[in-house]
């Protein structure tokens, strides 16, 4: 039986134009580029032709593009090295606002930097897992140094209000806004002119695993958490992988250039999927309807005794279906931490499937998808069912 994949959220496969260039990039272009040689010196500008053409299509400086091994580094980066950097230059302690529903490489990073003594403020989600603008200014204090809001949450694609949030922050100069963009880059347009950090993750649009990168603007400064060389301004030390930053221009461009595109065929396989699970019995729709959400990811939980997310991952696998419950960084918890934010319903939170789709699942692969989530409800009942009756012939 040939496996269908709905967990495009968790990662991608190459984009051929970022395949392509990955394979000649790693036959030709494998010098270390901070050798003072030939070679070197070629892989250099290699490295430095994909910063800029980066920074031409996200309409920022070139310097302003750091390279990383991925989203969580980036994060971690705009975060954990923007606190500790303004900690030790003004020796005080700094106030960060983050949200409930920040994926773990955000989230934890708060939780990091409150047992070093900074002031850490989650805000709470409406049932639709969305931030409130209005709960970010209230939150601001005279310490305040950071804001970080995800654009698209990663298991629900709740879409949050980060235009309205940069607009707040206006303001506030002394205030810097980050946005981690790994679920809503290449889905829905963004724009940077008043966002001063902002996160993306190579292998969730195409391009290759250990690879991402960090804009942040010149006028911040940010803490190395590694020590070392001098590459990325000194704030990245470590080789630079040539062929893992030429894949991930490719696949950068790609997704800007197709995103239109893709937004459409999403919304209408969204819709179709959306529209079915919604009449299956039991099921319990938790990510919010476009616009609210990105059409890229559906988010449902079954409301029956002792059913768990782990339980219908299996049964769907039986069934030839790919699917998660929540993002991969937290697949080992039991009760999804965003869902609890949105509901504080631990049967809903402990009972969830994230679908994330892609331009290649088919129509027909969707239909299939739906089929196959009645036939596991069905199986779910039967089973309710005959524990039951089980328990209640031991009762009687």
């Amino acid at each position: 039986m040939n496996s269908l994949y709905f967990d495009y959220c968790a990662s991608t496969p190459l984009h051929p134009r970022a395949y392509r260039t990955l394979m000649d990039s790693a036959k030709h272009n494998y010098a270390n580029p901070s050798s003072m040689h030939e070679m070197g010196f070629e892989a250099s500008l290699r490295v430095e032709e994909s910063r800029e053409q980066i920074a031409r299509h996200l309409q920022v400086k070139a310097t302003e593009v750091i390279f990383t091994s991925g989203a969580t580094e980036s994060n971690n980066l705009a975060i954990v090295g923007v606190a500790r950097a303004w900690k030790k230059r003004t020796g005080r302690n700094p106030h960060i606002i983050l949200s409930q529903i920040e994926h773990s490489s955000v989230y934890q990073c708060g939780k990091q930097l409150a047992e070093e003594g900074v002031e850490v403020s989650f805000l709470p989600v409406n049932s639709n897992g969305i931030v409130s603008p209005v709960s970010v200014k209230e939150s601001l204090q005279a310490n305040t140094i950071l804001v970080s809001v995800m654009h698209v949450n990663n298991e629900t694609g709740a879409v949050q209000p980060i235009a309205e949030i940069a607009e707040l922050l206006k303001s506030e100069p002394q205030i810097h806004f980050h946005v981690d963009g790994v679920q809503g880059f290449g889905k829905l347009q963004v724009e940077l002119e008043h966002i001063d950090l902002y996160t993306v993750s190579g292998h969730k649009i195409g391009g290759p695993k250990g690879i991402g990168l960090l804009v942040a603007k010149e006028y911040i400064e940010i803490g190395p958490l590694m020590y070392g060389g001098e590459q990325e301004q000194g704030v990245r030390p470590g080789t630079t992988n040539v062929p893992a930053v030429l894949s991930f221009t490719e696949a950068i461009v790609a997704s800007l250039e197709e995103r239109q595109e893709k937004f459409e065929y999403l919304t209408t396989l969204h819709g179709l999927v959306c529209s079915r699970l919604a009449t299956i019995p039991g099921l319990v729709m938790n990510s919010p309807l476009p616009p609210l959400s990105s059409p890229h990811i559906i988010n449902f939980s079954y409301r029956g005794r002792g059913v768990t997310s782990a339980m219908m991952i299996s049964m769907l696998a039986k069934q030839g279906i790919i699917v998660s419950s929540q993002s991969a960084c937290s697949s080992k918890a039991k009760l999804s931490r965003v869902l609890m934010a949105m509901t504080q319903d631990e049967t809903i939170s402990s009972s969830s499937i994230r679908l994330s789709l892609h331009e290649m699942v088919t129509q027909e692969d969707a239909v299939y998808l739906v089929a196959a989530i009645e036939r596991m409800v069905s199986q779910l009942k039967s089973k309710n069912k005959f524990d039951l009756l089980q328990k209640h012939h031991v009762n009687s």
